[in-house]
């Protein structure tokens, strides 16, 4: 979510995905189904959470200048990148294979791919830092959840989980430690990775 944030990854060959990772990406992909219609877009999907996002800000310095029209316009990129057959919105299986060659290039380069994932993850933990002090409180998190419209109530548990992994206190998540969670939620489908949990909302759920 930088100012580079649409800097990609050079291409590499995909690679077959893990099926304990294409559950996560099919339990992501409904996260951000606002409607609920199998289908992600950002004018029926993004959009609110964009502007969610941007609306705490008000009054504050933005860590990027016109950050709505920034988020706004990544989420668009985002879009575009998966949206195999052009049809304006992305389905399930675009969604989950849109992430083959990233996969491939995290496996291949993967020095390239923590400097990217430091950039775009990096970029948008900044967005949710509102006191810019380089750590996320529980405020910081729920509000990403209620910015898609999501329930919060198994968040405080499922963060305390995550951070008592890392030795940390429970409602406090560490920038460089999120950046871990995000690359082990995307790339590492062992049962004891951490950031497993990152996109669970029921304490009690199965997690993949």
């Amino acid at each position: 979510m930088a100012a580079d944030s649409r800097c990609i990854l050079p291409p590499a060959a995909p690679i077959p995905i893990d099926p304990v990772l294409i559950r996560r990406y099919q339990q992501l992909f409904r996260f951000y189904d606002v409607q609920g219609d199998g289908k992600l877009s950002v004018e029926n999907d993004h959009r609110q959470a964009a502007e969610a996002i941007a609306a705490r800000w008000q009054g504050r310095r933005t860590p990027f200048p016109h950050l709505l029209e920034l988020l706004l316009s990544t989420y668009q990129h985002e879009t575009e990148r998966r949206d195999l057959d052009h049809s304006g919105d992305v389905d399930e299986q675009e969604f989950i294979h849109s992430h083959e060659p990233v996969i491939a290039a995290f496996a291949a380069m993967r020095q390239q791919a923590e400097a990217f994932i430091d950039r775009s993850a990096g970029g948008f933990f900044d967005c949710l830092d509102l006191d810019g002090d380089g750590v996320l409180e529980l405020a910081d998190v729920e509000a990403y959840a209620l910015a898609y419209g999501r329930p919060t109530a198994g968040i405080r548990a499922n963060l305390a989980r995550m951070l008592k992994a890392f030795s940390l206190p429970p409602d406090r998540l560490p920038r460089a430690v999120f950046l871990t969670l995000v690359a082990q939620y995307w790339f590492d489908p062992s049962p004891d990775a951490p950031g497993r949990w990152l996109f669970c909302l029921d304490v009690d759920a199965e997690v993949p």
